[in-house]
């Protein structure tokens, strides 16, 4: 029975991920171009909200009629300052697993921030951009994606295939290949950070910083392009076509994703041991 049961939830949860697909490329493909079209241009901020709010509603609604509490099943708990420190430092640790994954990507597609960076910095929106993305992003794709379809996944099947099927649906989330790639990568990573410290406040400060660095390095890179006479994007792809340029990168960035990976393992067990985690930690 209690079989029959967890592959319900699971077709169910499946169903409500592609609702909230359907709800995001609705109002990306749909309501903003009509808004535009109509002379009427959001600011990132509230585009971004508009996107997000009605994509957490769809779990909120569900974890509801479940009878669930939103702070229990969300895992929303109280971490210690230590661990605060060791997600920070465990943030910068997972990186290069990050930046493997988005380099061999490009052995296939564009850089899509780099795609993007021109129209996300343009005159006067520097702010809002960083905002939306160090901040709403983090804390809102937290929510729905570990918060809500994490934690009810492990509950019905093992976590290991919780934390990889979560971090597909993340990759998937972003609707093209290139932050496919690194988006997996970190959402099984952000999975892990959640068992072993037992709350989602742990994942969403390492997307901050994730996210954070990204758009420091995005910056830097549209200045130093800028004064080389071309776009971003322009700077990206000439990289990009450069093969042993990419051949080298990706050498260097496999062996630190390859020390990263033992360094992080011992940081989340630390992590687990100082909240209490002793099964997470064992693991």
């Amino acid at each position: 029975m209690n079989k029959i049961k967890d592959k319900a939830e699971f077709i169910t949860l499946l169903l409500l991920f592609g609702a909230v697909m359907l709800v995001m490329v609705l109002i990306n493909r749909c309501v903003e171009p009509w808004l535009m079209s109509g002379g009427i241009e959001l600011p990132i901020i509230v585009l971004s909200i508009i996107v997000y709010v009605p994509m957490i509603a769809i779990g909120l609604i569900y974890t509801f009629v479940k009878g669930d509490k939103f702070i229990e099943a969300y895992e929303i708990k109280k971490i210690k300052i230590s661990t605060v420190f060791l997600t920070i430092i465990l943030a910068f640790v997972v990186m290069p697993m990050g930046w493997f994954a988005n380099e061999l990507s490009q052995l296939f597609v564009p850089n899509v921030f780099a795609q993007a960076a021109d129209s996300l910095l343009g005159t006067g929106s520097v702010i809002p951009a960083v905002i939306s993305m160090v901040v709403i992003a983090p804390i809102c794709e937290e929510l729905i994606m570990r918060g809500f379809f994490q934690n009810r996944f492990s509950k019905i099947i093992p976590f290991g295939a919780s934390a990889v099927l979560t971090g597909f649906l993340f990759g998937v989330l972003h609707m093209n290949l290139n932050q496919f790639c690194y988006a997996l990568v970190l959402g099984i990573i952000f999975a892990c950070i959640n068992r072993a410290s037992g709350s989602i406040i742990t994942s969403v400060i390492m997307h901050m910083i994730f996210n954070g660095f990204g758009c420091i390095a995005m910056i830097i890179s549209t200045g130093i392009a800028n004064d080389a006479g071309m776009s971003m994007a322009e700077g990206a792809e000439m990289y990009r076509t450069d093969i042993k340029t990419m051949i080298f990168s990706l050498i260097v960035t496999g062996v630190l994703a390859v020390i990263s990976f033992f360094i992080t393992r011992i940081l989340l067990k630390a992590i687990a041991k100082r909240e209490g985690n002793e099964i997470q930690a064992e693991a």
